[in-house]
């Protein structure tokens, strides 16, 4: 008798303590990437560049890396999203050969425009 007074007792604390875990793991905010250092500096074109001659190389060397990137601005796009947030596009590169995408978390003023460069 005690083993079921146990098992009333035990396993909602468990589940509880579950949901209240996969709850916070929900809600978490993603890492802020704007105070971490840059481990590749480089202008769009160089970027699209390499990917053009090698794509499984730099996919390797360059994909969940923050590089910092300079160039032209070719176009700038803002979408809203599901979630409530609009999200800011910067496309970079240009001459002909393709573009860059860069997403920005939150603009720290007034985004560029069309044939701005970029540092």
């Amino acid at each position: 008798m005690r083993l079921k007074k146990r098992y009333w007792i035990g396993i909602p604390l468990l589940l509880s303590g579950a949901g209240w875990y996969g709850y916070n793991q929900w809600n978490k905010t993603p890492e802020s990437l704007a105070q971490k250092e840059a481990q590749h500096v480089m202008d769009a074109q160089s970027l699209l560049s390499k990917f053009q001659t090698d794509y499984a190389g730099s996919n390797h060397k360059f994909v969940n890396q923050i590089i910092e990137i300079s160039g032209t601005c070719t176009n700038v796009e803002s979408r809203f999203e599901s979630t409530g947030d609009t999200v800011q596009f910067v496309y970079m590169g240009g001459k002909g050969s393709g573009d860059i995408l860069c997403q920005l978390e939150s603009p720290k003023g007034s985004l560029p425009r069309k044939g701005d460069p970029i540092q």
